[in-house]
């Protein structure tokens, strides 16, 4: 956590929530943890506990964790379970209703590879509802053109700068990246009360700015969120049947699978790449928005080409 990152109570709103202007971006010591929780656990009275920073007592953790260095975010529940409903439903909130029945149907009407070939089944009015695979497809791969096409310009373009975000510190491929990422980060988080009002402030937003160091620290957030985790869980249960000696069937049924050779599978060069021409009709949607962008770069339209 931020050293100067405490929480404020909002009287309009009923929440907590932390203020970026008044957050001086200095991370806290593990130091800084036990002095807080000594403290915290001097001015306790009668079990009566006090928080000192948001400390309120030491715990065996503390000698467990180096704090906050080893202790990471899952970005699985931070962005897609609770970041992205809240902020899909501010969307919805803010537009008509044919703006909604609009998104929905263009959700509807994805076709996907059958590795990302993940239904909508639940309006976006009701994204609570979605699991975080939903959430996920929506951040990573199809929420940008899709809210570019229906959504306000003001509220597509913040949500454009947090896609770029997620999609970079999921799986980074320099330091660089990830300097720059966690500057564009930092906007967001900013401008975030501006384009909604200050109940956005909440902790899970304010939680996105530590993503960064934790990207340094531990790698790329695909590597270390629940996601991995729990698929790592899916394919250890494959591995087991009835319920006993379920350690011996798992670790019998993996060195059988290791010891077995499978044939490698490699896709062609241009597998899932399709080349579309100005004029196709599947680009009628997005034409006007095309038009201006490579108008400003002074190309012919009909010379290029475009991929899906």
């Amino acid at each position: 956590m931020s050293g100067s990152a405490h929480g404020e109570w909002n009287t309009e709103n009923n929440v907590v929530v932390y203020p970026f202007t008044r957050n001086n971006l200095t991370p806290r010591t593990h130091s800084t943890y036990l002095n807080a929780a000594k403290e915290a656990q001097t001015k306790s009275i009668r079990g009566k506990a006090v928080s000192i920073g948001g400390i309120k007592g030491l715990s065996t953790l503390l000698q467990i964790f180096e704090y906050p260095c080893q202790i990471v975010f899952d970005y699985m529940h931070l962005v897609y379970l609770v970041h992205v409903p809240s902020l899909i439903k501010r969307w919805c909130q803010d537009v008509d209703r044919s703006v909604v029945n609009s998104i929905d149907a263009s959700l509807n009407q994805l076709r996907l590879p059958h590795n990302l070939n993940i239904p909508f089944l639940e309006s976006v009015s009701n994204a609570g509802q979605w699991k975080a695979k939903n959430s996920r497809l929506f951040v990573l791969n199809v929420g940008v053109p899709i809210v570019t096409l229906h959504l306000p310009r003001l509220l597509a373009s913040h949500f454009l700068l947090y896609s770029m975000v997620v999609k970079i510190f999921h799986a980074p491929e320099s330091i660089e990246e990830i300097n720059l990422t966690e500057q564009v980060m930092n906007y967001y988080c900013k401008t975030a009360p501006l384009i909604h009002n200050s109940s956005i402030e909440i902790f899970s937003l304010h939680a996105h700015i530590h993503l960064a160091q934790q990207v340094r620290r531990h790698g790329g957030l695909a590597h270390t969120s629940a996601s991995a985790f729990e698929s790592c869980i899916r394919f250890i249960q494959k591995k087991a049947h009835g319920s006993k000696h379920l350690g011996a069937q798992i670790s019998y049924w993996i060195d059988l699978q290791t010891m077995i050779q499978t044939q490698q599978v490699k896709a062609p060069t241009i597998a899932a790449i399709n080349e579309i021409k100005w004029l196709d009709g599947r680009l009628s949607s997005y034409q006007a928005v095309l038009s201006d962008q490579v108008a400003s770069y002074k190309f012919d339209v009909y010379s290029c080409s475009f991929y899906l």
